[in-house]
């Protein structure tokens, strides 16, 4: 990381390389030094005239800096996990699948990827230190009595902000986590007011000092001197990650004293399933250690359940609340007022009450020193069994009582802050880097930075993004699928959190306020199911334009009319499919799919578990969208058009770009591949927790199975009868 780290991506940069034949299609290349100055005028970045209202959503310098930034975070990137060596993970460990290419080449892609976690796992225990030691704290977290108050959503109002420059800023894979952190609105809005950093909240990510810090030629991040010493002076920690201990400091949840753990341990196997799973460090799955002091098991596991019992202390000993218990169930923390919201407030306030009147069982089942609850899956089965108790949920609705529905999804999106996290922040931030580098890698490879053209570019995905706003204002109940272009502009604006939140509450679509959230894991079947129906929304609101400007197969299938659009609104699908065959003959527009802004799929997961019926359409949907594919290509030949969608083989065919992606740098052939699905370089085995897939049995935590039917009863029927009615 750092200055070193910065000037090493430069030279191992392939970036703008593009041969003669493409040279119509796309922005010129940029491959000798002295035109690598980046093309557009000196950036504007605190001049606020340029957004009149807080209803206004971003400026085209803004974006094109972030740009700026992201194509720092893409080089840092590649020199992390093309470092051969570091971590102790090198090259020559793949050399057992030298005879098998195809197995040499997922072996090494994995390694580079192994690399690369541990540097995020690394940069993220980094930012926790920062963000409790050197962010400002504008005021004291929050407590239970001002949630109950009807002017809680005025804690929003931070008379303060943070002034930063290049003497504050910190490190490259600081400001990395903080991003990502920061694209996940609600969980960060969450952890701001948790923790009393609403001033942060307020300022939003200072882009303005960052593009400052990093230079137009080389794209090296460099801060003043004074910065370098200052972090390493408040933290105690080196300003380089890569120049920081091999391993860490964690307490022992039993007896409270501090062991050091190495970040990685081990050796990869041979199996390409699962080739770091005999690995026991602290960035690996298989994170196990036993404490020198009272020889107490120590695994990730047992580090979430530490991480409920603390939280369930600062409940009971200073009335904090539980994480997921911030905001109501659109995204708002507001307070008691009318009856509806008042509703909604109690059901909020419900998880809250429930572990208050569960605390003493519960501090008891979470006391390391007994051992009896050694993980998430086991205290969930322990609150299935006791706190149906009636005195229990009786004593937890004293305070008044929420909708059932509302009360159900409080309670699971508290238990989710614990399933998959172990940190104090409201989610995995590893698993948020890791998924958001799939969007960083695409933007680096479309390169809109070095063209000509990109403060047009700019200006134009702006208004692409305000009517793809629009949509997901006018329909709270879908949900909305970004492509690349309309991304990055969302992404933008994400970036200054209360412009953000202030446009967002507008009232559209049924007159309810809501904050609309990014949504970190969107399970791939709904994603391609929603892009279909964003792509049609957005046809009908702009009459007739097009939504992916993008020519591979795939987006072609999703610009198909629908069956509606055929029967009621053939004149607006024939000038949609009009404009949608001129892509082909626009200059700027590529036949390489990673060179074009189709459908935004960095945080496509898959669910851990899927029922039958969710398994059934999502199969339906992926063989509809195939066939619809293979008659685009059909349609395609019949017009002449010809194009390739991956790299010549020695043969002098084609292979196609969605069975052969190229996954940290090396082709990797898999079954089946479309832009919607789950990013093919990210492995589960390579995390503590699996940053492409999502727990979904949650819905069922703490007995809330039946829980209408057991909740109804709570009052008048005895512990044994609630049992037998919420295990069915």
């Amino acid at each position: 990381m750092g200055m070193s780290t910065d000037i090493k991506s430069q030279e191992t940069s392939s970036k703008g390389t593009a041969s003669n034949a493409d040279a119509k299609e796309r922005p010129p290349s940029y491959t000798q030094e002295e035109e690598l100055l980046l093309n557009f005028p000196t950036l504007n970045l605190s001049d606020t005239k340029k957004l009149p209202s807080q209803t206004s959503t971003v400026t085209r310098d803004q974006c094109v800096a972030h740009l700026k930034f992201l194509a720092v975070l893409a080089d840092l990137r590649d020199t992390v996990s093309n470092t051969d060596g570091l971590f102790g993970i090198f090259d020559k460990q793949s050399d057992f699948h030298k005879d098998f290419l195809q197995a040499l080449n997922e072996s090494r892609a994995r390694i580079r990827e192994k690399r690369w976690a541990i540097y995020t796992a690394r940069a993220v225990e980094r930012y926790r230190k920062w963000w409790f030691t050197c962010v400002p704290t504008s005021r004291p977290p929050v407590t239970i009595s001002e949630l109950e108050s009807p002017e809680y959503e005025t804690i929003l109002d931070s008379e303060t902000q943070v002034s930063w420059s290049e003497d504050n800023l910190p490190p490259l894979d600081i400001l990395m986590v903080w991003h990502s952190h920061m694209l996940n609105p609600r969980d960060f809005l969450e952890d701001c007011i948790r923790y009393g950093k609403l001033s942060t909240w307020r300022t939003g990510f200072p882009f303005e000092a960052i593009n400052r810090s990093i230079h137009d030629r080389t794209l090296e991040y460099a801060v003043s001197e004074k910065s370098i010493q200052m972090f390493k002076t408040q933290l105690h920690m080196e300003w380089d990650n890569l120049e920081d201990p091999p391993g860490l400091e964690v307490e022992c949840p039993c007896c409270k004293k501090p062991l050091t753990v190495l970040w990685t341990e081990g050796k990869m196997r041979a199996e390409l399933k699962e080739p770091f799973s005999d690995c026991t460090g602290f960035a690996d799955a298989s994170f196990k250690v036993k404490c020198g002091s009272c020889s107490h098991i120590l695994d990730h596991d047992r580090l979430r359940v530490a991480k409920f019992r603390k939280d369930l202390t600062e409940l009971i000993n200073f009335k904090r609340p539980m994480p997921g218990t911030i905001y109501n169930l659109h995204g708002i923390p507001a307070g008691p007022t009318q009856m509806k919201t008042y509703l909604m407030h109690r059901s909020m306030m419900f998880p809250n009450r429930l572990m208050e009147a569960a605390s003493k069982d519960l501090l008891a089942f979470t006391d390391a020193r007994v051992e009896w609850c050694k993980s998430i899956d086991e205290l969930r089965t322990h609150l299935e069994v006791n706190i149906r108790d009636a005195a229990i949920l009786k004593q937890a609705h004293k305070a008044g009582r929420g909708s059932k529905p509302g009360e159900k999804i409080h309670f699971r999106r508290m238990m989710s802050h614990y399933w998959e996290n172990f940190s104090p922040f409201a989610l995995d931030l590893v698993g948020a880097v890791i998924r958001q580098g799939t969007f960083v890698q695409k933007m680096d490879n479309i390169d809109w930075l070095h063209s000509p053209t990109v403060m047009d570019t700019a200006e134009r995905l702006i208004k692409k993004y305000e009517v793809f706003f629009d949509i997901m204002l006018a329909n709270p109940r879908n949900m909305a699928v970004p492509t690349l272009d309309v991304d990055l502009a969302w992404h933008t604006h994400q970036l200054q959190p209360r412009r953000y939140y202030r446009h967002s509450i507008r009232t559209m679509g049924g007159g309810q306020r809501r904050f609309i959230d990014h949504d970190d894991k969107v399970d791939e079947n709904k994603l391609s199911e929603a892009f279909e129906w964003t792509t049609k929304m957005y046809r009908r609101a702009t009459n007739g334009g097009i939504y992916s400007e993008c020519t591979c197969w795939y987006c072609e299938a999703t610009r198909a009319p629908d069956l509606y659009d055929r029967l009621f609104n053939l004149g607006s699908a024939s000038r949609a499919r009009d404009a949608a065959d001129t892509l082909h003959d626009r200059n700027d527009i590529s036949s390489d799919p990673d060179k074009n802004p189709h459908i935004s799929a960095h945080n496509a997961v898959r669910p851990a578990t899927l029922a039958a019926e969710d398994y059934r359409v999502g199969t339906l949907q992926r063989i509809r969208l195939h066939q619809n594919y293979e008659k685009s290509v059909r349609r395609a030949e019949k017009r002449g058009v010809s194009r390739s969608e991956g790299k010549r083989s020695k043969d002098g065919g084609v292979e196609p770009y969605y069975y052969t992606p190229y996954v940290w740098g090396y082709p990797m052939i898999v079954p089946y591949y479309g832009p919607y699905m789950c990013d093919p370089g990210i492995s589960a085995g390579s995390y503590p927790c699996n940053p492409s897939c999502m727990n979904v049995v949650v819905v069922d935590y703490a007995g809330f199975r039946n829980y209408e039917r057991y909740l109804d009863m709570a009052s008048s029927v005895n512990f044994a009868a609630l049992l037998s009615i919420t295990r069915v």
